[in-house]
């Protein structure tokens, strides 16, 4: 016995313009609580960084520049506040 079956065409796709709207009203938060966070928390790690550092000995100062955490503390800032930059340059954001 032969059916004669008769295929309609589906036409499903990805709607991108929801999916992106979507995940940028999840994102578009989190990007503002980081840009506000980083330098109030670089602030914040610079001062107790330093604390430390200025109640060492003196010979443990010589063995730990405050520099080299300052500057280490300077870079992790940097990077994560220059995320919206990236995201931007690599058009991730709409």
């Amino acid at each position: 016995m032969c059916f004669l079956l008769s295929v309609m065409p589906v036409n499903a796709g990805f709607d991108t313009g929801t999916a992106q709207s979507t995940i940028n009203s999840y994102l578009d938060p989190l990007r503002q609580f980081l840009l506000w966070f980083v330098p109030v928390a670089f602030v914040v790690s610079a001062l107790i960084s330093g604390s430390k550092w200025f109640f060492m000995d003196e010979q443990e100062r010589e063995q730990k520049p405050i520099t080299k955490t300052l500057t280490k503390l300077a870079i992790a800032a940097v990077v994560i506040w220059s995320v919206p930059v990236i995201a931007t340059i690599l058009d991730l954001t709409a």
